[in-house]
Formats: structure tokens, C-alpha cells, sequence
């Protein structure tokens, strides 16, 4: 089907609007971590457990989304899924009224596979509007998601200056996104029917679809990046707040705006971050990724002050950026075998939010939560040690240098081959005998 341009505009603006939406939800929740904790009366590492029925929601939705989107299009879900994430999310809130921590936990199970159907719709139809425009429009959906979550930052510091309960704040954000979704969802979605020959491939999600993929080094190695990354982003997302009001002694506003301060310092770089990886290099783009993520979280760690953590959210944010765009990036540079490569790499992001936010949290409870925190410094390294393996083409671990130092002595040594052939054959032929003139006199 032929779409005009102005259908295809108006699909693009609901896109991003479902997009933007999508990050405010998150930050919502987000931004109350510190308040959840006092109110369901939980450490750092009960608060990790009852967050891991997150995780395990948004795994369990992973599993079946292919299929659904196949079998049901994406427009029901969509619309079905903004009820659910509705429901969802008013639980979530009324469980921290209730101060029921089972509650709490099923609401973060329901928020969080509600999320994942709604990721992988919303992806879908990002995908066919950029199609239609036939031009890399990618990374601007992603970029309103995280203005939606600078945004939603930014509202719940003023609403807990306030004094607001999670209880009302968490309801009122839910039925007024639900109401935006809702308006904007038929022009957002082109097409959005089922595909029934698509259902059954689409079962198992992407471990079954990146199952023979995990056989190639390089798929892992950038899978290790990507899970690298997904923890420096996702540790600041979880952590990085209620480390500010346990270690500085601060209200829950002030430590949603520092990461506010990480949050647009990361939408920034992702902005320009095609120029950048362009001037730079997929490797050397990473590296200083790596380096300006350990910096700015050995700074956020073991600040003497209050004034030195705005400086290492900054840096924090603007290492955290590029991460996980270049590893995607990596894994799709095969275009026979981007679909399963992107699979199993996304699976290694799915493993690091089960894993990595149980290890911090438990470590918080050990010691001080800023210094549990340099856990994410291990990714940092990791991602700098690997980060060779993003590049295009060729072998793994060998800098540019090496190979082209590698190239001059192996075409050295073929030129003093030949050199040496040539000479061999030259002393095996006999010289030849010039015959005399003419009249000439000849030797005995």
C-alpha cells in the first residue's frame, strides 16, 4: 500500500509522541525510587529483589512478542497494552499506599511485561515509517524516548518537592499517558494488521532466534559490549538517585535532577552520535566512552561534595551514550544475518538487567551504594578491552596498526621472494656464446 507524505508525517509524529510516552512512564517510576524504599521500608538489596519481577516480566514478555505482533498486528496491541500498562501502573502506586511489598512486586512484573510489548510495537512501526520516508529516522524515535525521560525526571523532582504520594503522582501520570496514547495511536500506526504467516518464527523471542549465533565469537563479544553497556545505563537509571539521597543526605528531588543532568548529557551525544562515530570510529568512539564512564563514576563514588556530583552524572552520561547504538550497529553490519545477530545481542541486554541491578543492590547493602556503584567501572573496562570487535572487518584483536605493520612485512617478503627467485633463476642459465663475424679469425 502507497502512503502519502502526509500520512506518512503524521504516522512519524505519533510515533515519537508513543515513544515520548513511553520514557515518561519510566521515569515515573524512576524518579521515586527513594521514596519507594522508605515507604515499603526495603534496603537496597530488598529493593533489587522486588525489582527483579520486573526483569523477569519483561523476559517472560520477550519470549512470546514476535509471535503476538505476528498474530494480532501491531495496532491491538498497542491499544490493548496501554490498558494493561495503565492497570499496571496504578497497582504500583497503590502498593507503596498499601506498603505491600507483594503487591509491589507483581505491579513491577505486569509494568514491566506491559513495557515490553508495547518496546516492540512501537520499534515495529518506527521501522515502517522510516521505510516509507526511505532515510535513517532510528535514532530520533529513540532520542524522543529519552526526552520523555528527561521530562518525566524533571516532573517527578517538582512533584516530590511537593510532597506528592507515589500513590497519586503514579495514577495521574497513568491516565493522562494512557488518554495521549490512545488519541494518537490511529495516526501513529500505518498498517499495524497481523502477518499469520510471521506467527510461528516469532516464538521464543530472541534466544531462539539468535540460537545459532551464539556459536560465533564476534556476535559474543559484541553481546559482552552491549551487556556492558546496559549496565552503565541502567545502573545510573536505578541507582543513581537513591545513591545521591543515602550519601549526601538529600531529598528525592535533588537526586532526580542530577540524573536529569546524566540523562541529557547521554540525549546529547546520541544526537550527534552519528557524526561522532563517523570522525571517530566504532573503536576509538567506545574507547572514549570507556574512559569518560570511569571517570565520571570514580568521581560520583568518592566525591568529597554535593558540587562534584552534577560534574560526574555529566560524564557518566556522556560515556553511557554511545554503547549500545554501536553495538546494535556491530551486529547488523551483515545484512543476511542482522536479524539473528541483533537477537542474540539484545539478549545480552535482557540478561544484564536481570543480573547486574540484583549485584548492586546487593553489594548496597555491604557498603555505601555510591561505591557499589564502581561495579559498572568493570563494564567500562570490558567494553574497552573488546571494543575491537565492533569494528566492520577483520581479524579480533589486532589494532589497525599491527595489521597494516603485518601487510608491509608480508609484502616485503614476497618482493625478497621474488628478488631471490629471480636470482636463482638467473645463475641456472648458462651464458651463451656470442658467434663470430664474418672473415674473422677463430680461436683453436
Amino acid at each position: 500500500m502507497t502512503h502519502s507524505p502526509a500520512r506518512i508525517a503524521a504516522a512519524r509524529r505519533g510515533v515519537l509522541a508513543i515513544f515520548w510516552i513511553m520514557g515518561v512512564y519510566m521515569a515515573t517510576m524512576v524518579s521515586r525510587y527513594p521514596t519507594i524504599t522508605e515507604l515499603l521500608d526495603v534496603t537496597t538489596g530488598e529493593l533489587a529483589r522486588l525489582l527483579l519481577f520486573g526483569a523477569l516480566g519483561a523476559l517472560c514478555a520477550l519470549l512470546v512478542t514476535g509471535w503476538s505482533v505476528a498474530r494480532f498486528g501491531t495496532r491491538a496491541l498497542l491499544w490493548w497494552w496501554a490498558f494493561g500498562h495503565l492497570v499496571a501502573f496504578t497497582l504500583l502506586g497503590a502498593a507503596t499506599a498499601w506498603d505491600s511489598q507483594t503487591l509491589f512486586a507483581a505491579a513491577s512484573f505486569l509494568v514491566s511485561f506491559a513495557f515490553a510489548f508495547t518496546n516492540v510495537s512501537m520499534n515495529a512501526e518506527a521501522a515502517v515509517v522510516e521505510r516509507e520516508m526511505g532515510r535513517a529516522v532510528m535514532p530520533q524515535f529513540h532520542a524522543a524516548f529519552s526526552v520523555g525521560l528527561a521530562m518525566g525526571l524533571a516532573l517527578g523532582a517538582w512533584v516530590s518537592h511537593l510532597g506528592v504520594a507515589p500513590v497519586w503522582h503514579f495514577a495521574a501520570v497513568a491516565v493522562a499517558l494512557t488518554a495521549a496514547r490512545i488519541a494518537v495511536l490511529p495516526s501513529a500506526v500505518l498498517d499495524g494488521g497481523p502477518q499469520p504467516d510471521d506467527a510461528r518464527p516469532g516464538l521464543g523471542g530472541p534466544f531462539a532466534a539468535a540460537r545459532d549465533e551464539y556459536r560465533d565469537r564476534r556476535v559474543v563479544l559484541i553481546g559482552l559490549i552491549v551487556f556492558s553497556a546496559s549496565t552503565i545505563e541502567g545502573a545510573a537509571a536505578q541507582w543513581a538517585s537513591l545513591a545521591v539521597v543515602e550519601g549526601f543526605d538529600q531529598p528525592e528531588a535533588i537526586g532526580d535532577l542530577l540524573y536529569w543532568l546524566f540523562v541529557v548529557a547521554m540525549v546529547t551525544v546520541r544526537w550527534w552520535g552519528a557524526p561522532i562515530i563517523g570522525r571517530l570510529g566504532r573503536v576509538v568512539a567506545l574507547r572514549v566512552s570507556a574512559v569518560l564512564v570511569t571517570a565520571g563514576v570514580a568521581m560520583f563514588a568518592f566525591a568529597p561534595a554535593l558540587w562534584l556530583v552534577p560534574a560526574a552524572m555529566i560524564l557518566w552520561g556522556l560515556g553511557a551514550a554511545l554503547g549500545v547504538p554501536i553495538g546494535f550497529s556491530a551486529a547488523s553490519d551483515d545484512p543476511r544475518r542482522a536479524a539473528a545477530r541483533v537477537a542474540a545481542v539484545s539478549s545480552f541486554s535482557t540478561v544484564a538487567g536481570l543480573v547486574m541491578p540484583q549485584v548492586i543492590g546487593h553489594l548496597g547493602d555491604v557498603v555505601e551504594l555510591r561505591v557499589a556503584l564502581l561495579v559498572v567501572v568493570v563494564g567500562a573496562v570490558i567494553s574497552f578491552v573488546l571494543a575491537r570487535a565492533v569494528r566492520a572487518e577483520g581479524p579480533l584483536f589486532r589494532s589497525r596498526r599491527a595489521l597494516a605493520k603485518r601487510e608491509r612485512a608480508a609484502a616485503m617478503a614476497d618482493e625478497a621472494e621474488r628478488d631471490a627467485a629471480a636470482i636463482v633463476i638467473a645463475d641456472g642459465v648458462e651464458p651463451v656464446q656470442a658467434l663470430p663475424e664474418e672473415g674473422a679469425p677463430t680461436r683453436p
